[in-house]
């Protein structure tokens, strides 16, 4: 029996999955042409984005947003001139695309969700440490909250209070936003944190600072909390008012921003729920 792809389904196929509306009009090897010149030009992309200034003009424009044009155009020429009398290959019925798609993109899907998933940083709060444009790598396996891309796929909870450590950096949703954030963790369930002004102390001991830099306007120090250390950031004429006294409860943590004079975190919206970590920081970019 004859066969013939249809012109509108490969232009609707080419602008949705790009590539893979050549496996659809019997082209395999112009599939893994637009595949691997694809992948170069979005990792291309990536590199782009990742060494461009936060208020570059170019920062939202994307060189592979170009094949959402070319390979709908080029699929729908292809079947203007189809030869009918070649075999239909298996590849372009209308169960193996999606098939296919899924056996490519699930894995990374995956390991999103459980393994590593990258963020941006868009704000100052966590300066020096990670700036404006940065992106971090988050470990998510044993912190339950296994999502991506805004799909909630399972909820288990944090695993074990041996995941969390004072003076590393997480991601997590606080209490009044559904946002990711990313902050410092200062304080453990049932610890005792005071504050009062500059100074900060965990369970009435204080967290050591050493002047690292004074930058004009602003002094980085180097804070010590258990066996990790980190540059924190100061204005000369912002330091915090804040003076509290807090006994974090049970299956809460307490968060601060490195940019303690710029950061909203747990001195203004109170402790994180274990339930609402994201994973930890394991990599800055």
């Amino acid at each position: 029996m004859n066969w013939k792809p249809k012109g509108w389904i490969a232009i609707l196929i080419g602008i949705v999955l790009q590539p893979f509306v050549f496996l659809y009009v019997n082209r395999p090897k112009l599939f893994w042409i637009y595949f691997t010149v694809s992948s170069v030009v979005i990792g291309i992309d990536f590199l782009l984005l990742i060494n461009m200034d936060a208020d570059s003009v170019f920062k939202h424009v994307n060189l592979s947003w170009i094949f959402f044009i070319i390979c709908p155009i080029h699929a729908y020429k292809i079947t203007k001139s189809y030869d009918e009398n070649q075999p239909r290959n298996w590849y372009t019925r209308w169960w193996a695309i999606p098939s296919i798609y899924l056996s490519f993109f699930l894995p990374i899907f995956l390991c999103r969700v459980f393994l590593f998933e990258p963020f941006s940083i868009p704000s100052i709060s966590m300066s020096p440490s990670i700036n404006v444009g940065d992106h971090v790598i988050v470990k998510k396996w044993g912190f339950g909250g296994y999502s991506t891309y805004g799909i909630d796929v399972i909820d288990t909870g944090l695993s074990g209070k041996s995941l969390v450590q004072r003076g590393k950096v997480y991601v997590f949703h606080p209490p009044h936003s559904k946002s990711p954030f990313v902050k410092r963790l200062i304080g453990l369930p049932g610890d005792l944190i005071e504050i009062k002004d500059d100074a900060i102390s965990v369970n009435g001991k204080i967290l050591l600072s050493e002047l690292v830099s004074n930058l004009g306007k602003k002094t980085i120090y180097r804070e010590e909390n258990e066996t990790n250390s980190y540059l924190i950031q100061r204005f000369h004429e912002r330091f915090s008012s804040i003076t509290s006294t807090i006994t974090i409860p049970e299956n809460n943590y307490f968060f601060l921003g490195d940019n303690r004079d710029n950061s909203a975190d747990s001195r203004t919206w109170g402790t994180v729920s274990g339930d609402d970590f994201v994973g930890e920081v394991v990599y800055v970019f």
